[in-house]
């Protein structure tokens, strides 16, 4: 099973940038990469972390489960919400657009183009965007496989 040093060389990302590195945390993530499969990008996104290896772009969610007649939640770990192979994402976009129902927040995201769709991840919703512009270009970056 792979643990913490699968991140070892990863670089954290908008709101995530100060975030410590507990090896507690990250084993976790680490428990769904592949034996060799290294992680290079950690971007919080809303309500879960994206993780951006030398594969794929994952990204997890936390996995809480239910105990007790008062449906009191328990942290288990994390699972991966969705998967997209790196060499199947052709581009990657950095959208901000207005907020649906809300004069006053935007809903900032990411676009990946695959061959036959797209498909969103929502950064953050708030009055303003939280991924910079070099953060996003990091990003693309990584999962584009161009050199930085």
């Amino acid at each position: 099973m792979r643990d913490a040093t699968a991140f070892d060389e990863a670089v954290f990302l908008g709101l995530s940038r100060n975030s410590k590195r507990e090896p507690y945390r990250l084993g976790l993530f680490a428990a769904h990469l592949l034996p060799d499969e290294r992680a290079r990008i950690l971007l919080a996104v809303h309500g879960g972390t994206l993780v951006v290896t030398d594969r794929r772009v994952l990204e997890f969610r936390a996995h809480l489960e239910v105990h007790g007649a008062w449906n009191v939640k328990e942290f288990q770990g994390y699972e991966v919400r969705r998967e997209w192979n790196d060499a199947d994402v052709q581009d990657v976009e950095h959208v901000v657009v207005p907020a649906s129902g809300d004069a006053h927040a935007v809903e900032d995201s990411l676009r990946l183009g695959l061959a036959d769709r797209s498909e969103s991840v929502l950064v953050s919703r708030g009055p303003e965007a939280t991924l910079p512009p070099e953060d996003f270009e990091a990003l693309r970056a990584a999962i584009l496989r161009q050199p930085k």
